[in-house]
């Protein structure tokens, strides 16, 4: 099976970008520790202000293991609060070539 990756854009006001980020950098840890990641590196576009994650995971079943840990739902419910609501939206990638 091939790997998958990924980039997350999750738009952040300013005023919630400290409470955002120590969340994020928080999830990142657990992310980092499922079997099959191989990649979860988050970013801070200063151009728009958005959070950026870059993940990647050896095959569609690692992936698919991260979306129903029970901690991923716990961090997208506490990042809506934070953002009104608001969420990320998912960039999936392929290799060219």
């Amino acid at each position: 099976m091939p790997r998958i990756d990924l980039i997350a854009t999750i738009p952040v006001p300013p005023d919630v970008l400290p409470a955002a980020s120590a969340l994020l950098l928080e999830y990142g840890e657990v992310v980092r520790a499922e079997p099959g990641n191989e990649r979860f590196e988050a970013y801070h576009d200063q151009g728009n202000g958005a959070m950026i994650v870059v993940e990647r995971y050896v095959d569609a079943d690692a992936f698919e293991a991260h979306l129903s840990n029970p901690a991923n739902a716990v961090f997208n419910a506490k990042l809506a609060q934070l953002l009104d609501g608001g969420g990320s939206s998912l960039q999936m990638l392929a290799p060219l070539g």
